[in-house]
């Protein structure tokens, strides 16, 4: 039964118009999961579970809106949600190496901080003001009065006795004060002086020194006691007079936030710190400026008293939603920073600084996940702080061991989020091949799906989703046309009348490039002729390539013959893919065949330039011929298949069919039909199978066939299955639709020879033979050929083998074997 063509409308299926408003400036707009009703069970299955480990990860490929639709979903459940806490870090005055984590309810940490700054400041006036007030000043002048008159009496005392035994106390430089003795005037001798003593009198004299030094040593131990003790009673003044001062100031703040116990505790170390450290307050001017205090905000407080607010919340709009876009470990886990000051590196609680783990914590998180991987332990840290449940500060440097400077250790901070990973399927296969702690942390996975299906309630959707679009990137208005060029063409982009793609970011480009076609018109709205001029502005700027190809085929570089016929010579429709471009050629497939023994050779796999898929086409094309031909003898035959003038490689099965029709042209002597091109692929059996870019190719082969001149008899002959994936060009369906170009679906092997050979495949008779005038009758009678020269080639090398051994023996024998 002979193939009938397709008609037009088998070719193109347009939008419903009935299903679609006037204007997109009256439609509601869609802002849910448009074609995902299985990603959106999931992720409302993982948000609303409130266990461990039910992260998600949204699977499937780029352009899809994957981000856009769970940030606005995830958005929307924020607000109905309690806003997350602040968190910041106090100093830990009884180890400075690990500060304090404080958890503040939302908003409370600026005002916390305040507050921290205020009390500074009033305690450090009031301070100085006590300790500069005369009745300050006089108690201390009285208890160094009495230390003084104590020293002054001790000494006199001492002096006294010394003058009895003719000794007078002096200052001595540096040594202090020491005894020397005098003469009867009462004054001190030098050494000549000294020596005129006898001998008796200057022992009796360095005696009475002697033991005089010896009191004096005493002396001094005692008087060194009294001014620890006067030390000590002035440190213990200034402390009564600090507390005093201070302990109202701070009693304010501890009313203030009476509430936080943590807080509350943190102000008596705060309290007991600032009176055993008042010499900071009173010699300000002349201590050295503290080092990190001089880059902090308010840097007129030393660091070890400010309160770094890590991060902070509105408490008005519910719990944080955090896209992160550059997740390295540091902005992930946060880091600590490092100052240099004056030589110096230095840093402490007031350099912590948070990462979007820090920022999300209490709502949602969101990460691409390839992002991730590429950032050197940024995984690592992610996964240790979901399944410790807390945010860890650790440095890169200590994890690799690369430096031995002293570091915090900061409490670590509770961690309570949902991560939401973004990434194509290759990534999420990689991840699970290699890492199988991802399905502990991310248990639900959420499947973004690449198509809908075309329904009349679907296209109505999408054009809700299509205003919802125009809407947020404020374009004019789209008209009914404009909506149904739209649909089309998501169809076409989807390769399947009967759906819809949901590539989202292809869509968003198309508006906003009609919209300025629109808006260069002076349009008020945009139509489908818009929506058509972005179409051609696009394949213009992708068609360079393509352009080229054409350009080859007009020249007569790339050989193509589109009418009459020629054996074993064949085009085949191939598609050429090119960074973000694909078109549609037509490739030259030619086939040479010879006596043989049966081999089919595969010339691009034998030169490495055919892939797997294609390798393995030629090889059912081959089995079916020796099914077909070959079950009751061998084929004595063997061929060549190759591409013409193909430099870049070629894989995939879709060529299998043309391939075949080209060998049984070669061996029957049939003319191919130039003027038809063919893509399909074949099962061992000859059941025709499906393939892809079915579009593509059929407008490659029409534009050839345009440039090199329409005969109105040029054809493509394609797969019945891919009936469905034709959206075809408005020049394809209007050629068709005159008579002047014409497409042929198949389901059979059988149905692409009679179409390209032009002369049945034939009907054996009673006795099983074949009519001349068919193709098997003629593939049959040349392998009858060659079986009968195989045959010959035997039985004259038999003889020649049995008249060998009658000539001779020995060397003459092994000779005619050979």
């Amino acid at each position: 039964m002979p193939v009938k063509p397709l008609t037009v409308d088998q070719l193109y299926k347009p939008a419903h118009a009935e299903s679609l408003p006037a204007s997109t400036r009256r439609t509601k707009a869609f802002n849910d999961f448009l074609g995902q009703d299985r990603a959106r069970e999931a992720v409302h299955m993982a948000l609303a579970m409130p266990h461990d480990g039910y992260n998600i990860f949204a699977v499937g490929s780029n352009g899809l809106g994957k981000r856009t639709m769970i940030k606005r979903l995830l958005q929307e459940m924020a607000v109905d949600l309690p806003p997350a806490s602040d968190w910041c870090y106090l100093n830990n005055f009884a180890d400075p190496r690990k500060p304090i984590a404080l958890q503040l309810p939302p908003g409370k940490g600026a005002l916390m901080q305040k507050a921290l700054a205020k009390l500074w400041r009033q305690l450090s006036r009031a301070i100085l003001t006590t300790f500069q007030h005369e009745a300050y000043q006089g108690r201390v002048e009285s208890l160094k009065g009495e230390l003084t008159t104590a020293q002054q009496n001790a000494l006199q005392e001492l002096a006294n006795e010394g003058e009895k035994r003719g000794l007078k106390l002096v200052l001595r430089t540096p040594g202090g004060h020491g005894f020397s003795p005098v003469n009867d005037k009462g004054e001190v001798m030098n050494v000549e002086e000294f020596n005129t003593l006898p001998p008796e009198e200057q022992d009796k004299r360095k005696k009475a020194m002697g033991d005089m030094e010896e009191r004096m040593q005493k002396l001094a131990e005692k008087l060194g006691r009294l001014e620890e003790i006067n030390r000590d009673q002035v440190q213990k003044l200034n402390e009564e007079v600090a507390l005093a001062t201070i302990k109202p100031l701070i009693q304010r703040v501890h009313d203030q936030f009476s509430d936080l116990k943590a807080f509350t505790d943190y102000l008596q170390a705060y309290e007991q710190d600032v009176v055993d450290n008042i010499d900071l307050i009173l010699n300000a001017q002349d201590n050295e400026q503290d080092a990190v205090a001089s880059v902090t905000s308010d840097n007129a407080i030393p660091s070890r008293y400010q309160i770094n607010v890590v991060v902070s919340h509105n408490p008005k709009k519910g719990a944080p939603v955090v896209f992160e876009d550059l997740p390295t470990h540091y902005n992930l886990m946060g880091h600590v920073e490092q100052v240099t000051y004056m030589g110096t590196v230095a840093t402490d609680f007031t350099l912590i600084r948070a990462g979007s783990l820090h920022r999300a914590n209490g709502g949602f998180l969101m990460l691409e996940a390839e992002q991730v991987l590429e950032q050197p332990y940024a995984w690592q840290g992610l996964k240790r702080a979901l399944k410790s449940r807390a945010i860890k500060q650790s440095s890169l440097e200590q994890m690799l061991t690369l430096t031995g400077t002293i570091s915090l250790e900061p409490d670590p901070i509770p961690l309570n989020l949902k991560v939401v990973l973004l990434g194509d399927p290759e990534t999420f296969y990689l991840l699970q091949e290699y890492d199988p702690e991802i399905q502990q942390l991310f248990k639900i996975r959420a499947d973004f799906a690449g198509t809908m299906p075309r329904s009349l309630d679907n296209e109505q959707r999408y054009g809700h989703f299509l205003a919802d679009c125009v809407a947020k990137e404020k374009l004019m208005p789209f008209d009914r046309s404009a909506l149904m060029s739209l649909i089309e063409e998501s169809a076409r982009s989807a390769e399947d009348q009967f759906k819809l793609s949901l590539h989202a970011a292809s869509v968003g480009d198309l508006l906003r490039e009609a919209h300025f076609w629109a808006k260069s018109e002076d349009a008020k709205q945009v139509t489908s002729r818009h929506v058509r001029l972005a179409l051609n502005g696009q394949e213009r700027r992708r068609g360079q390539l393509r352009e080229y190809y054409l350009e080859d085929i007009a020249h007569g570089t790339q050989l193509l013959t589109l009418d009459g016929g020629v054996v074993g010579q064949i085009n085949g429709l191939t598609v050429i893919h090119y960074a973000d471009s694909e078109f549609g050629m037509p490739s030259r497939i030619t086939v040479t065949v010879h006596h043989g023994g049966g081999d089919v050779l595969d010339i691009e796999r034998t030169v490495d330039m055919g892939g797997p898929l294609h390798a393995k086409g030629v090889l059912i094309l081959s089995s079916f011929l020796k099914s077909r031909f070959g079950r009751e003898r061998p084929l004595h035959f063997s061929a060549s298949i190759a591409f013409e003038q193909n430099y870049g490689g070629v894989d995939g099965d879709s060529a299998t069919l043309a391939e075949l029709a080209a060998l049984v042209s070669a061996i029957s002597g049939i003319p191919v039909q130039q003027g038809i091109g063919i893509t399909g692929s074949m099962n061992q059996v000859g059941d025709v199978q499906p393939i892809g870019g079915i579009n593509a190719k059929i407008e490659g082969f029409f534009a050839a066939c345009k440039l090199k001149g329409i005969t109105g008899k040029q054809a493509v002959v394609m797969p019945v299955q891919n009936v469905r994936n034709l959206m075809l060009r408005a020049d394809v369906l209007e050629a068709v639709e005159q008579g002047h170009f014409t497409i042929y679906a198949i389901s059979r092997a059988e149905e692409a020879l009679e179409l390209l050979l032009g002369m049945p495949i034939g009907t054996p008779d009673a006795k099983g033979h074949y009519p001349d005038d068919s193709i098997t009758g003629r593939v049959l009678k040349q392998l009858k050929r060659w079986h009968k020269a195989e045959r010959d080639d035997g039985e004259g090398g038999g003889r020649k083998k049995k008249k060998g051994k009658k000539k001779g023996k020995g060397g003459d024998s092994k000779a005619a074997a050979e």
